[in-house]
């Protein structure tokens, strides 16, 4: 017998007025778009994300220029709980604002990024925040299924 597929890891970038909602525990959910981490595993830097995520959109609070992100992992236990959100031109009935393409991708003419979309879903123990800066990545958060604790 072959070994069952661990389930994808999942990110999704915190706008920096919810880091601390997060942490607080006044936001106890995941929503929105969402991508898997395989395939931004080549992205390094904040500005990075910030252009391949379609996330420097009118009204957002992230640009280019941005010195550190924090990001959300989580491992999608259930996939019936993203849709692929595809609009009109390609057969499906989404409309949205930005991050939202249409296509089922980001519109990154660099990288090729699935999109995907969840309703609210609790955070699931296990899911860390990871700081992100130029220098690198490193472990923020975990959540314990109750709270947020320090990494490490």
């Amino acid at each position: 017998m072959g070994e069952e597929a661990r389930p994808a890891l999942m990110l999704k970038v915190i706008p920096p007025k919810l880091l601390v909602p997060y942490l607080s525990g006044r936001r106890t959910f995941i929503s929105g778009y969402v991508y898997r981490a395989q395939d931004c595993d080549h992205l390094a830097t904040p500005a990075d994300y910030v252009a391949a995520l379609d996330l420097g959109f009118t009204g957002s609070e992230l640009t280019p220029e941005v010195p550190e992100l924090y990001i959300l992992r989580w491992r999608a236990h259930d996939v019936d709980t993203y849709t692929v959100p595809y609009g009109p031109l390609m057969g499906g009935d989404w409309h949205d604002r930005p991050p939202f393409t249409g296509t089922g991708f980001t519109s990154s003419r660099e990288h090729v990024i699935p999109q995907f979309h969840t309703m609210p879903m609790p955070i699931p123990a296990g899911a860390e925040i990871v700081h992100l800066t130029a220098a690198g990545a490193r472990p923020f958060a975990v959540f314990d299924g109750l709270t947020w604790r320090p990494a490490g």
